[in-house]
């Protein structure tokens, strides 16, 4: 198994994506430093990261707002993902004000890990 502060630390990078239109204006057009796609960085939270493991296996350290902050946020990826094709044109999602919630979420619960912290 991953150690705690990595397995948490990558969660947390893949969410500040999630969370950043500037990110994903960068990486998800012709031309930016970084590349990625909304398939992209949803894979990296939501499969590559294996959240829902780390947060069976380390929810009882966490705090009910680092809890919610996930729950709504994988709650909205969730909701988000299933309605949209395949391989969304990133211009729709990144101006979609149904994503602009998913960012909202990802924001929130980004903050909660920073303000709270999370001690193992």
């Amino acid at each position: 198994m991953m150690p705690y502060k990595v397995w948490l630390d990558d969660i947390i990078d893949a969410t500040q994506d999630i969370a950043s239109r500037d990110f994903q204006e960068e990486a998800w057009f012709p031309g930016g430093k970084v590349v990625s796609s909304p398939d992209e960085i949803y894979q990296t939270l939501m499969e590559d990261s294996t959240p829902d493991l780390f947060f069976e296996t380390y929810g009882k350290t966490f705090t009910t707002s680092q809890l919610q902050g996930w729950n709504e946020l994988r709650s909205l990826l969730e909701q988000y993902y299933t309605q949209i094709p395949l391989h969304p044109d990133p211009r729709r999602v990144l101006d979609d004000p149904e994503w602009d919630l998913v960012r909202q979420a990802a924001k929130r619960f980004v903050r909660a890990f920073s303000s709270e912290g999370a001690e193992q």
